[in-house]
């Protein structure tokens, strides 16, 4: 489908921008949540700059900008395990005050739908002018996605850990 990867990229790209204002505007709760989790004070402001060159990148160099970030979610997404498995119960503030649950197993599934869209924009040779069917899937994919870490963010709350 013509322009599917540029769709996905262009997806990821809003999130990773929702993901970067809202911890940069909420600086405090996210060098708070950071430090709960280990992290040096100034991965708060890394990590939403990180993101920003990221948007800037998927939007420029769909292709190479997936890779980095994937690498990037790769790497949060080992970290934020390690975390969940050690018992840690702060926030992971990963969308600024937006979420304030303990950093748990959504957050995982919430990064590897992520994955999935980096993979999906890896195809994108350069920015274009995706087809409609491109932009459907895309939308359909992000709804998708949504109504599951939804639910899945109900059943933690209700039934697991």
């Amino acid at each position: 489908m013509h322009g599917l990867g540029y769709a996905a990229a262009l997806l990821l790209a809003l999130v990773f921008f929702v993901a970067a204002v809202a911890k940069l505007r909420d600086r405090p709760g996210t060098a708070r949540a950071f430090a709960g989790l280990g992290l040096p004070a100034r991965a708060a402001i890394a990590a939403p700059v990180m993101e920003l060159v990221l948007v800037a990148g998927l939007v420029l160099v769909p292709g190479w900008a997936a890779a980095a970030a994937l690498a990037l979610l790769a790497a949060f997404t080992t970290f934020l395990a390690r975390a969940v498995r050690a018992g840690v119960v702060v926030p992971c503030n990963c969308f600024g005050s937006a979420r304030r649950a303990p950093v748990s197993w959504v957050e995982l599934l919430r990064n590897a739908l992520l994955a999935v869209l980096a993979v999906v924009a890896l195809t994108a040779s350069g920015p274009t002018w995706p087809h409609l069917g491109a932009v459907s899937a895309t939308v359909l994919s992000l709804f998708a996605g949504r109504r599951l870490l939804r639910w899945a963010d109900r059943q933690r709350r209700t039934s697991w850990v």
